[in-house]
C-alpha cells in the first residue's frame, strides 16, 4: 500500500472513531485499527524515510484549539507520542510539528481524544465533593483522564520504537531522524512536556485516572490479541 493511501486510511479510521464516539465498541475498534496501521506505516517506510527525510519535509499544523486548559495540552502530548510529532503552544493555541503525514494524523488524534474527554466528563459529578462546583469536579476529572491517557500513550511510544528497532536498524534511525529534523526545522520552539497539576477535587481527579485506563489504545502491531496498557 502506498504511503498516501495508508495515511488516508488512517485518517478515515480516526474520523470514524470520532463519529461513533457514542458507540464505545465501534469507536474503540476504529481507533485500534488506526493505531496499528500507524505502526505498520513507520515500519514499512522506515528504510526509505530515514535516508530521504530532510527539513523540507517538516511542517506544522494548528489544532484551532484556543482553550488554555492543562488537560487539553496534556492530550496534545498524548497525541504526539502516538504520531512521532512534537507539540507546542503560543498562548493557548496548540500546534503540532513533524512530517506532513504525521501532523495530519496528530491533529485528528488530538481532536478525537479531546472529544472523548469531554464526553466522559459530560455527565460526571460526585456528591461526596459537594463543596466543589460541578464544573470544578469535571475539570479535575478531565485532568486525571488526560494524565492517564498520556502515560499510556508514552508507554506505547516506547514499545513502538522498540518494534521499529527490532524491525531494522533503519527503524531506530528513523526515530532519531524525525526528532532531530523537527527541532532543526523549528529551532525557536521550546517543547515543554506535560506537568501534573494540583487539584482540590481529589476524588474527581482519581475517577478521571480510572476512566483513562478504559479508553481503548492498542499496543500490538498486527496482533489479533488486543492488549490494553493500564
Amino acid at each position: 500500500m502506498k504511503k498516501e493511501k495508508l495515511i488516508e486510511k488512517i485518517q478515515k479510521l480516526l474520523a470514524m472513531a470520532k463519529h461513533n464516539a457514542s458507540n464505545e465498541n465501534e469507536a474503540a475498534t476504529a481507533l485500534r485499527q488506526a493505531e496499528s496501521m500507524m505502526r505498520k506505516h513507520e515500519i514499512a517506510f522506515a528504510e526509505i524515510d530515514s535516508k530521504k527525510l530532510s527539513t523540507d519535509d517538516m511542517s506544522e499544523g494548528k489544532t484551532g484549539e484556543y482553550r488554555n486548559s492543562s488537560w487539553i495540552w496534556t492530550l496534545a502530548w498524548a497525541a504526539s507520542y502516538l504520531t512521532s510529532t512534537l507539540p507546542w503552544k503560543q498562548g493557548a493555541e496548540i500546534t503540532f510539528c513533524g512530517t506532513k503525514e504525521d501532523v495530519q494524523v496528530a491533529l485528528l488524534m488530538h481532536d478525537y481524544l479531546v472529544g472523548v474527554a469531554e464526553r466522559l466528563a459530560g455527565n460526571y459529578s460526585d456528591p461526596n465533593e459537594w463543596q466543589h462546583s460541578v464544573k470544578k469536579q469535571r475539570n479535575a476529572f478531565k485532568m486525571g483522564l488526560a494524565h492517564s491517557i498520556c502515560r499510556r500513550c508514552k508507554s506505547i511510544k516506547i514499545q513502538r520504537e522498540n518494534d521499529l528497532t527490532k524491525a531494522s536498524s533503519s527503524g531506530k534511525d528513523l526515530v532519531i531522524v524525525k526528532s532531530d529534523l523537527i527541532k532543526q526545522s523549528f529551532p525557536m520552539i521550546k517543547y515543554s512536556s506535560p506537568r501534573s497539576q494540583r487539584t482540590a477535587c481529589g476524588d474527581s481527579y482519581g475517577a478521571g485516572l480510572d476512566a483513562g485506563k478504559g479508553v481503548s489504545l492498542n499496543d500490538q502491531v498486527g496482533s489479533t490479541k488486543r492488549t490494553m496498557i493500564a
